[in-house]
């Protein structure tokens, strides 16, 4: 039975262990039980509905199955519907004409613009790299002889969905998948490789239980890096020698302790040494945009920010040398995040290190990137932090 299948009320046996085990809230099991009866009744809850994060841990933790991660975006589903959001949110919603990656794709340099405007084309082509939107806000990523020969292919308006899923805004999911469907059919896609874990968890499990269907092979591209360096076709001539901890993406989890462990073997054949954080794998916390996603957030900046340091906080105690993510939204977050809470350590996306393992040399635009989403926030989004206006997903179409 899927994780995403939607929220079994038969199967819960209000236990609690979903909120007890929660490694964002972490509640006694007598609370626990009590906010899961709250959830199960629909009512108000102390710290649920507001502090969830929407990684979907408890799925995991539930003894049942009943996947209750579903039954708190069923409420914000709801609760949006019916109340709508605060306008401060609009800032962080794809299909808003200004947000926060529109922001960023109007003001890079000439270089990663024309890369991305090369993404857009949509002339056949059976096997293709889907950058996703948080590789379109970092497009310099993809300057590597590790790519060379891939077809890259996506735009922002084929965002597949992710933030819209975990915020409980199904029609915008839906609508979503039914552009990215009208997409992959147009170019006679047969294989894409994503190199987001959210990606490749809307494609295979989210996107399809919204009526549309994808008939081309899904992979991600670190299996597809591990595998060609064990093949020898890519070859570590610059080991690392360094200790580091990974910043764990949400959706890693989701494919279970094979695939979280394929960043950990890329990095050891990299000749990097990984100190694991006290939360870390299917309990790891999200890299900070989660604490935003509640309908009570709305995207809150000081609930983004605080959820953001908790994590660079986490990677500072474990003592290692930098940060490795392999999402480039992480990449982004932490790099926002280091802004207002300076641990000093280095953040890499892990084909960074890769090329640095290779000979090769990353070009790091990363806190260039981060000040320039941090102004797009100050200067778009905090002014309407306190306004109490409200908007509806429904406005935006």
């Amino acid at each position: 039975m899927s994780l995403f299948d939607g929220f079994h009320a038969e199967k819960c046996v209000l236990c609690g262990q979903c909120l007890h085990q929660c490694p964002v809230m972490s509640l006694p099991i007598d609370l626990a039980r009590e906010e899961v009866k709250r959830l199960s009744r629909g009512e108000k809850t102390k710290r649920a509905l507001s502090k969830c994060t929407s990684c979907f841990a408890c799925n995991l933790f539930c003894p049942e199955g009943a996947n209750p991660a579903q039954r708190i975006l069923d409420i914000w589903h709801e609760k949006s519907v019916h109340e709508g959001l605060p306008v401060r949110a609009k800032y962080f919603i794809p299909d808003s004409p200004l947000n926060f990656r529109t922001y960023v794709l109007e003001k890079l340099p000439a270089d990663e613009k024309a890369l991305v405007e090369s993404w857009e084309d949509e002339s056949p082509c059976e096997e293709v790299f889907y950058p996703g939107c948080n590789v379109i806000t970092v497009p310099y990523l993809t300057r590597t002889r590790l790519l060379d020969g891939v077809n890259i292919r996506g735009s922002l308006s084929l965002c597949c969905g992710e933030t819209y899923y975990r915020t409980g805004q199904y029609e915008m999911v839906a609508k979503a998948a039914a552009r990215l469907s009208a997409w992959a059919k147009k170019l006679r896609i047969k294989k894409m490789i994503v190199p987001c874990t959210a990606g490749m968890n809307m494609l295979q499990n989210v996107l399809p239980k919204f009526g549309v269907h994808f008939d081309f092979e899904v992979s991600h591209m670190l299996p597809w890096l591990l595998a060609r360096i064990e093949s020898g076709e890519v070859k570590i001539t610059n080991p690392l020698n360094q200790t580091v901890t990974i910043q764990e993406s949400c959706y890693a989890k989701m494919f279970g302790d094979e695939f979280m462990d394929v960043p950990r073997r890329l990095l050891e054949k990299m000749g990097a040494t990984v100190v694991e954080e006290e939360l870390s794998r299917e309990r790891a916390l999200c890299c900070g945009i989660g604490g935003g996603f509640s309908h009570a957030s709305g995207y809150h900046p000081l609930d983004v920010t605080s959820a953001t340091i908790r994590s660079l906080r986490q990677a500072g105690k474990t003592g290692a040398r930098a940060v490795v993510v392999y999402c480039a939204g992480c990449l982004q977050m932490l790099s926002v995040g280091q802004i207002v809470y300076p641990n000093r350590l280095p953040i890499y996306h892990l084909l960074e290190l890769l090329q640095i393992a290779t000979g090769e040399k990353p070009e790091r635009r990363n806190k260039k990137r981060a000040r320039l989403m941090f102004k797009g926030v100050a200067r778009h989004q905090m002014p309407k932090t306190l306004s109490k206006k409200r908007f509806f997903m429904s406005d935006l179409y």
